[in-house]
């Protein structure tokens, strides 16, 4: 979950959930890798912010901020803090999406540096290889199932999924696990180049619903 912070403590931000994506097309879900990736970082660039006076935004950050306890609005109204060396703010910074055999999930700070700071690992190494002029070592291979034992640990990590319902002085969650639904609209040109899709809405339901 994104931790409650103020505008003085925007080095120290720190996320703590795990949530299950699905993604809706015109009313359809789609499993198309290319079409999940594209409405994850849709949805992560709104959060991320500024929501500014943009409506649809501004309904969407704070839907999120209903199932999430510590999410910062504040934040999202105005945009989350760019990172040291960087220009401009990157979401995957603050927020990073999983493709996996089990579905697609959102993990958020603390859990989304780990699994940077792991996939480094494993760029570095394949540069090693490269340098070598090899295909594999054992090293590159250690780091990608390291990076698969830290993805594992998280998706079955209880207490880190979002529920539908949380304390507002406690931050406890309570109820049901609860799954995202990004829901995208499309101009229907189903199949062509010219098939374009934005983001229109998320909504949180139970788990499987």
């Amino acid at each position: 979950m994104i931790s409650a912070i103020n505008c003085s403590q925007q080095n120290n931000i720190s996320f703590t959930s795990v949530v299950p994506v699905r993604v809706f097309i015109d009313g359809m879900e789609t499993f198309n890798p290319k079409n999940l990736k594209y409405a994850t970082h849709k949805l992560t660039s709104v959060l991320a912010g500024p929501a500014k006076n943009d409506n649809k935004k501004l309904k969407i950050i704070r839907e999120f901020a209903k199932y999430d306890p510590d999410y910062n609005l504040e934040l999202g109204y105005n945009g989350y803090p760019k990172r040291k060396n960087k220009k401009n703010v990157q979401p995957s910074d603050y927020f990073r999406c999983i493709f996996d055999k089990y579905g697609t999930f959102l993990f958020t700070g603390a859990q989304a540096e780990k699994l940077l700071e792991v996939g480094k690992s494993i760029g570095s190494e394949k540069v090693y290889c490269k340098t070598r002029k090899i295909q594999n070592s054992f090293d590159l291979q250690a780091a990608k199932q390291y990076y698969g034992f830290i993805i594992g640990n998280f998706m079955r990590s209880i207490k880190l999924r979002v529920k539908e319902t949380f304390d507002p002085k406690t931050k406890i969650r309570s109820g049901k696990p609860v799954e995202l639904h990004i829901n995208m609209s499309s101009n229907k040109k189903y199949g062509l180049k010219t098939f374009k899709m934005g983001l229109n809405n998320i909504e949180f339901k139970q788990t499987g619903a």
